[in-house]
This record gives structure tokens, C-alpha cells and sequence, in this order.
């Protein structure tokens, strides 16, 4: 009698899982075979990367076996549309997974991939879990100490490939800004000055990254002869190139005295004032960028874009803390005035200080008491009065001094450079309103977020590679890092796996 063919049996995608863990569990269980605690943690830590990848390839089997069963084609295709199995690679943190899927194709040829989408599958061969990985860590050290490091965990990618994942990574930065947190003021409470800075930090660059006016000073100085070569070396000035670091954060007002301000001026066993009064409240809400490809212009129109999402209405103080360049006031003002809205310029104390310090020293010796006291003196009047009354007593006071000609002209360098800025120091203005009148904040993102990475011993950097770290620095030290993988998530969806017929279109 004619025997009717049998179904094969379906094959259990998870049969390598079960088998592994048998394997495992019988390696424990043998107690034989002498080994260290270190060895059966070897061990352990291997078996399990493979357990993972194996459990993730399961899965990936059992949803092609799905897929084969259905036999209707996606809705974003035509009736007609025919179809084939077709396999790529996965490199995922565990090791690698071949995933089969169907691929869809109509009569507008276009192939489509409903399993790619549903599992929102990279481009490239990298699991964006591999992606993530390589540029959390580069972002805080070099790529040699990354690659060392992610090896130790099974996760082996070649230096260029590990590139390519870093700047793919950061490439929603500007898009997310635009769109995150909507909502008006960030929920900052009514007691609270919304504050900007800007400021400008050198990173060094390869040779084709440069600026073309820095390449050529670098040609040149290439070309020079070298002197004594065991004489003290300068800073190197012609293979740098500037990012700019801006800072938005609402800041908590406070109410300071000039006295507390002078106070701290004073050697710790010498002050009379709690310091801990005179300090103000942590920044609250506070946003860092920093850019190496755009200009300062740029980068202070991002900070206002910033600050304006905040307040669209211009209900709150903007205050804006300057070092003195005329460039970055210039073009501060410039941005507010094309926006409509009034801005608060302060000068940074410290950066005045510095001048009233050269002057004291000049007239009275560097690191004596006199030109402590000359300068804490001043320093109070420039708080307390006139800045224009301060200059004409240091002026006054080289006069009855007799001072030498070279202590004059150090004291007139003084007064040229506070004349100049005196419409942005009305510090006792300040004070009283409770604003900050330093750069601290943004001093420290320029150290934090630029000097402790891209200044590491030895590192040069290109255009790409530069802005895409910087930028994921500044999500990190912003607390904005996870929002943005969420969002670069959807983003990557968006890029990679809408209606292919849409695509099509809007290419």
C-alpha cells in the first residue's frame, strides 16, 4: 500500500540554547578537573556571551521560519508582489547572527524587508548595541584604550569601521535640540536668571583640518630653521584649531555683597566671611555645546536658539557672561538685536581682575602686600562705584607714586581696557540682583567637556571625528544622553525602514 509522505519534524531554533546549557551545567558539576576561581569565571563569561548569541540567533530563526508561513505580501507592497529569502550578518555585542528575512519586490522594483523593519536593523553590519558601545566609550577615552577594552568583552571593531559608528552616532545632535523638551522655561522656577556664556578653546588638528589662513602660518613655520633643539619648547600654535563651547542653564539668584566678593580675595587663614555665603546656588537645567567645524557667529546663535526655547516671550532676565573679547560681545549683540530681545552683557571678573593685578604688581612688586592691598582696593571700587571714578584713582595713584615709566604704561593698558568694557561691568548692579559676574561655568565645560578628551597626550584630530565626540560629550555632560539614544533610535527607523514607495518618492 502507497504510504502517505510525513511533514518532517520542525526544527527547534532553541535546540543550540538547551544544548549549551548542558554543556555548561556539566562543566560545573564536574568536580574532577581542579580549576581556580578565576578559570571557572573565564569560563562562565565566555559560555554566556555564547548563551546570548545563541539565544538571539534562535530568535531570529524562529521569525524567519514565521515569515516563511506567511505567504501574504506587506501591505506598503503591491498584491503581485513576489518574494525570496535572503541572509545578512548581525555583529551584535555577543558575537555574530545571521539573519534571514524576506525580501519583497513589486513591479516598481523595490525591495522591501518587513523583518528589517519590525527588528529596525542598522544599515551596516554593527548592532547599534555595538554602535552605542564604541562611542560611549571613545566619547571619555581614546580609540586604542576603547578598542583594548570592548575586545576584553568579545566586541572586536577595526579602527575605521569604529570611526564610522562614532560619527553616525552623533549625527541627530542638531535635530534633537530642535525638537527636545518643548515645553516653555524647562519648569524653572520664577526666581531664577536664564544665563549664557560663550568662550573659545584649541584643539589640535591634522594638517588637512586646519583652518586655511592657521595651514599656511603652519607651512611656514615647517619651513623655518630649527634652533637649539634642547632650549625650552613654546606652545604649539599653528596646528590648533578653535571650538567654540557655549552654556544655557537657569540660574538661581542670590543676593552677594562686594565685601563677600573681596573676601575671598584674601589668603584662607586671612578672611574674615563664611565663603560658602558669597557662593551662588548649582547651575539648574544646564546645556552645553561645542562645535569645531562652525564659527563663533554660529555657535552664539545656537545659544540663543536654546535660550529662546525657554523663554519665547522674553519674560526672564537674559544675562550674558563675557571674557572681554570685543569679537564675541560684538556679535552677541548682534544676535539680540535681530531677535528683539534685550540682553544683560557682564564682564568676567576674573578676566578684569587679571588687569588690576599687572597694575598692582607694576607699581608696587609682584606677590608684596602693598600690591595686595592696591589691588583689593580697586577691585571693591570697580564693585561698589564708578568704573570711570576706579580708573582715575589708579591714574591718580601711579601719579603720587612717581612711578616709572614701564609701571605707567601697565596701569594705562588697565585703564584703556575698562574704559573700553565699562558698559558691561556694573557689577554692583549685579550683585544686587543676584547674577553671576564670572565665567566659571563655562570655563569649566571648556576644560571638562573639550581639554580632558581631545587633549589627551598625542591626539590629533580630524574635522568629522572631532565635531561627532565633542557632541556627544556635550549630551553627556548636558544629562541628555539617554533622551538622545531614544530619539537616534527612532531617527535611524525613520532613515532606514519607511514605506519604500515614500523613499522612493521623496528621493
Amino acid at each position: 500500500m502507497p504510504t502517505t509522505p510525513q511533514t518532517p519534524p520542525a526544527v527547534d531554533p532553541f535546540a543550540p540554547v538547551h544544548a549549551l546549557v548542558a554543556d555548561v551545567l556539566r562543566s560545573m558539576s564536574d568536580l574532577t578537573t581542579a580549576r581556580t576561581h578565576d578559570a571557572l569565571e573565564q569560563e562562565l563569561l565566555i559560555s554566556s556571551r555564547e548563551f546570548a548569541r545563541r539565544a538571539i540567533q534562535g530568535h531570529l530563526d524562529a521569525l524567519a521560519a514565521q515569515e516563511r508561513r506567511d505567504l501574504t505580501p506587506p501591505a506598503v507592497m503591491a498584491p503581485e508582489a513576489t518574494r525570496r529569502s535572503l541572509r545578512r550578518s548581525l555583529l551584535t555585542v555577543f558575537g555574530k547572527v545571521t539573519v534571514t528575512r524576506m525580501g519583497w519586490r513589486d513591479h516598481r522594483v523595490i525591495t522591501y524587508f518587513p523583518t528589517d523593519t519590525g527588528l529596525n536593523l542598522p544599515t551596516e553590519q554593527y548592532s547599534f548595541t555595538v554602535r552605542r558601545f564604541m562611542a560611549e566609550h571613545v566619547a571619555e577615552q581614546s580609540f586604542e584604550t576603547s578598542q583594548r577594552f570592548l575586545d576584553q568583552q568579545g566586541i572586536e571593531v577595526p579602527k575605521r569601521q569604529a570611526e564610522e559608528l562614532v560619527v553616525r552616532m552623533a549625527q541627530d545632535f542638531e535635530v534633537f535640540y530642535r525638537w527636545h523638551q518643548a515645553c516653555a522655561n524647562d519648569g524653572s522656577a520664577d526666581d531664577c536668571a536664564l544665563v549664557m556664556s560663550c568662550d573659545a578653546t584649541g584643539i589640535r588638528m591634522i594638517p588637512t583640518a586646519l583652518r586655511e589662513a592657521t595651514r599656511k602660518e603652519a607651512a611656514e613655520e615647517h619651513d623655518r630653521p630649527r634652533g637649539d633643539p634642547m632650549a625650552s619648547r613654546k606652545d604649539r600654535t599653528y596646528d590648533h584649531r578653535m571650538a567654540v563651547v557655549t552654556a544655557v542653564w537657569d540660574q538661581p539668584l542670590k543676593v552677594r555683597t562686594a565685601e563677600q566678593i573681596i573676601d575671598n580675595l584674601r589668603p584662607a587663614a586671612e578672611r574674615r566671611l563664611d565663603r560658602e555665603d558669597s557662593r551662588l546656588p548649582a547651575p539648574r537645567n544646564k546645556v552645553v555645546s561645542a562645535t569645531i567645524t562652525d564659527n563663533q557667529a554660529t555657535a552664539i546663535k545656537w545659544m540663543f536658539d536654546e535660550a529662546e526655547r525657554r523663554d519665547p516671550a522674553h519674560r526672564r532676565e537674559w544675562v550674558v557672561l563675557i571674557d572681554g573679547a570685543r569679537a564675541q560681545w560684538d556679535q552677541i549683540e548682534a544676535e539680540a538685536a535681530r531677535r528683539g530681545v534685550r540682553v544683560r552683557i557682564v564682564m568676567d571678573l576674573l578676566h578684569v581682575m587679571s588687569y588690576v593685578w599687572k597694575a598692582a604688581n607694576a607699581l608696587h612688586g609682584t606677590g608684596t602686600r602693598d600690591a595686595e592691598t592696591w589691588a583689593c582696593k580697586y577691585v571693591g571700587r570697580l564693585l561698589t562705584g564708578s568704573i570711570v571714578d576706579a580708573v582715575a584713582g589708579m591714574r591718580q595713584s601711579a601719579t603720587l607714586r612717581k612711578a616709572t615709566d614701564s609701571a605707567c604704561d601697565v596701569v594705562a593698558t588697565c585703564a584703556e581696557y575698562l574704559l573700553d568694557r565699562l558698559w558691561n561691568m556694573d557689577y554692583k548692579s549685579a550683585l544686587a540682583k543676584g547674577w553671576p559676574i564670572a565665567t566659571g561655568v563655562i570655563e569649566g565645560a571648556c576644560r571638562h567637556l573639550v581639554k580632558d578628551r581631545m587633549g589627551i597626550t598625542g591626539a590629533r584630530w580630524d574635522l568629522p571625528m572631532a565635531e561627532a565626540v565633542l557632541r556627544l560629550r556635550a549630551l553627556q555632560v548636558s544629562d541628555h544622553w539617554a533622551a538622545y539614544l531614544r530619539f537616534h533610535l527612532e531617527r535611524e527607523r525613520f532613515r532606514n525602514h519607511r514605506d519604500p514607495h515614500v523613499a522612493k518618492a521623496a528621493a
